[in-house]
């Protein structure tokens, strides 16, 4: 499978300084708005000053408890000027670094930080903010925030609703499962990008789409469910009739593939296929056909290889006729691609669609983001396929070169078994957050080493700050293939052997077999 190159900017590859700099300013948002909850919660006043004013705090942090980071606080707050950094900030992270470090701070805080998670972190910070209590009130400085940015009030009503009913510790936990696998700045440009690098109103959109998985229960329900809970569900004589038919309307559709994820087009992107002729209106309830939609959308995320970040879906219109058409599924999708997975879609292919449709189209065209509309693209025969996707991907169905047909795995009796130790689930999610505390501590420091402190940038500094900040988000990306299997049910892409365990992708690549990208 030849890929062609993407030299678009704008990505984690491929960023230009104007850009990178709002990537920054974002995580400075996300501190701050962090912070000024905590603050409240914990009734610390927050430190004024550049971002280096954070590695003079760390230094007197000497133990991993709320208790000691919170007593900082108080000490800058009752000092009110800059500490000297003294010989605790020589506690290393057991590389040997901390001498050669001294002269640099970040990379002392640094050093500080692994220490300290290496230490007892999970069990005293996390004890703490599993119990912590949250109150509207916590929310006041930074819904003030948000409405100097223009966020409607009715919006801010719906999170204040959502967070005041979380602790400290589901705030973290949600975060943390939303960003799975990818590189977490991936996750926030996705929000710059739709929103123009208008810094605040990507704060807002992802922020409010944090809280719509919350609300839907993407992590917490639709994932850790899955296929086999729908199988049984479809089965169970216990459940009442409506019960039994969510979980055969979930099912059925995987059953019949009306649609199915399959190959790659040329871009390297995952492409699902949707077979229009099978959707039957009404025979599925919306809250099934939304969570099917959910459901595939995930699954497709997990087989998005660096440095793609988009998927495709052609929408195959053989057959089509009137009887098919239904307008609250297509609401549901043009939704998820412009809200809940902005600049996910990398292309929209619709196949050989019957002249009926173009009326149909007129009316849904007018519903989309002139973004997403403009990754939409007809297509009439396999030539035209082939532009987007090489003939030897696509299925002798569509007439492409490929013998390959559609047949689902249906799911195992015990292959969600592991699911059940929540033990180990536990701990690797607690791991996952000792990480993602010195994933988040390296991003301060190398935004602290940026010429965003006010000082002279030294650009070597810095890209070693990267490259530091880089290997612990592998180290994350590492953790999420270890807890997958714990937080999210098998599915098709696993039973087919396409997705492993390790994360590692199986690509079919026609005549020449298969090969491995990860």
């Amino acid at each position: 499978m030849t890929i062609a190159p993407d030299t678009s900017t704008g990505y984690v590859s491929n960023l230009t300084p104007s850009q990178e700099a709002k990537l920054r300013e974002l995580w400075i948002l996300l501190f701050t708005s962090a912070a000024s909850v905590l603050s409240a919660v914990y009734e610390v006043p927050l430190p004024e000053g550049s971002p280096n004013k954070l590695f003079e705090i760390l230094d007197r942090v000497n133990e991993p408890t709320v208790e000691a980071i919170l007593n900082a606080l108080k000490e800058e707050a009752s000092n009110g000027k800059p500490t000297e950094i003294t010989d605790s900030a020589n506690i290393s992270n057991g590389d040997g670094n901390g001498e050669h470090n001294r002269d640099n701070k970040e990379q002392i805080s640094l050093d500080k930080v692994d220490a300290l998670m290496k230490k007892d972190a999970q069990k005293n910070i996390m004890s703490e903010i599993a119990t912590k209590k949250v109150t509207p009130q916590h929310f006041t400085a930074l819904f003030a925030q948000l409405r100097k940015m223009g966020v409607q009030e009715s919006e801010i009503k719906s999170m204040e609703k959502i967070l005041s009913q979380m602790t400290p510790e589901e705030m973290c936990f949600s975060i943390l499962k939303m960003i799975k696998q990818e590189h977490p700045d991936s996750l926030l440009l996705r929000f710059l990008r739709a929103r123009k690098w208008d810094v605040g109103k990507g704060f807002t959109m992802m922020v409010t789409n944090i809280l719509w998985r919350k609300e839907v229960q993407v992590d917490d329900d639709i994932l850790p469910k899955g296929e086999l809970y729908a199988l049984k569900q479809s089965r169970d004589e216990k459940l009442t009739a409506k019960q039994k038919k969510e979980g055969r309307d979930f099912i059925e559709q995987l059953k019949t593939g009306k649609s199915f994820l399959h190959g790659f087009d040329r871009q390297g992107r995952p492409v699902n296929y949707v077979r229009v002729k099978i959707h039957k209106p009404g025979a599925q309830s919306e809250e099934a056909l939304e969570r099917y939609i959910v459901h595939i959308i995930e699954t497709t995320r997990l087989i998005v290889v660096p440095p793609i970040e988009t998927g495709t879906i052609v929408f195959d219109m053989t057959g089509f006729s009137l009887s098919n058409m239904e307008y609250q599924p297509v609401k549901f999708i043009i939704k998820c691609f412009e809200a809940n997975y902005p600049e996910s879609l990398g292309l929209l292919l619709i196949h050989n669609a019957p002249w009926i449709f173009s009326g149909i189209w007129r009316l849904i065209h007018g519903w989309m983001d002139p973004v997403v509309a403009s990754k939409v693209h007809f297509t009439r025969s396999v030539n035209d396929l082939d532009k987007f996707i090489s003939r030897d991907q696509i299925p002798r169905e569509l007439a492409g070169d490929e013998e390959w047909e559609y047949k689902y795995i249906q799911p195992e009796d015990n292959e969600n078994e592991i699911m059940q130790d929540t033990a180990t689930r536990d701990s690797l999610m607690y791991e996952r957050m000792m990480i993602g505390l010195r994933m988040l501590a390296a991003t301060a420091a190398w935004i602290s080493a940026t010429d965003y402190s006010g000082g002279p940038e030294d650009k070597s500094k810095v890209e070693e700050l990267k490259i530091r900040r880089n290997g612990i988000i592998e180290e994350f990306k590492q953790n999420y293939w270890k807890l997958d299997p714990y937080i999210r049910a098998r599915a098709l892409i696993d039973r087919a052997g396409v997705l492993k365990a390790d994360g590692t992708i199986v690509v079919h690549t026609g005549a020449d077999g298969d090969t491995n990208s990860g």
